[in-house]
């Protein structure tokens, strides 16, 4: 954690929430659930630490089984979540009755401001140029090619929502205390 700042630590940091009176929270769900009281200071960084490396070889077994079965990449990144969604599943519900249920929620602005911070700005600043060259380049495609704006479409939306949730989080970092 301390000074390891970077995408997969704020993917990480959306998870978790340090209440005013110094309680540690993690959120399995993020938003969309409750949250559990984590004991200790040892047992909170255990709990980011097997988060993040969760997180991170997740995402590069999907892309790299992605990359190597060329014909099938999308059968077999769904295939692949799957599996890690099903591995995450059962590893909260081994966790999950360990932990005590908080009373505190956690707010989508928590969420992300959390993440902005975890992230630094030359990261956010770097995920919403790269976000912006995408669409264009789905722009193009929707000009230049007719036949193809349906599928341009696809990344004209999806990072379009990413470049905008990341200039919130820019926004976010900056009004932050």
């Amino acid at each position: 954690m301390g000074g390891d700042m970077g995408y997969f630590e704020g993917l990480t940091s959306s998870s978790f929430k340090t209440t005013e009176d110094g309680r540690r929270l993690f959120f399995p769900w993020g938003v969309l659930g409750r949250g559990y009281m984590v004991g200790s200071e040892e047992n909170y960084r255990r709990l980011r630490k097997q988060m993040k490396a969760y997180i991170v070889v997740s995402a590069l077994l999907i892309i790299v089984a992605s990359t190597f079965f060329r014909g099938y990449n999308l059968g077999v990144s769904v295939v692949l979540a799957g599996v890690f969604l099903a591995f995450y599943l059962a590893w909260m519900c081994i966790l999950l009755p360990r932990l005590n249920a908080a009373d505190e929620g956690l707010s989508l602005k928590e969420s992300m401001t959390s993440q902005a911070r975890a992230h630094g700005p030359i990261v956010l600043w770097l995920l919403t140029i790269v976000s912006l060259v995408l669409v264009a380049g789905g722009l193009v495609m929707f000009v230049a090619q007719p036949g193809s704006r349906l599928i341009a479409l696809a990344p004209i939306l999806f990072f379009g929502f990413c470049a905008a949730m990341f200039i919130r989080m820019l926004l976010l970092r900056r009004t932050a205390v």
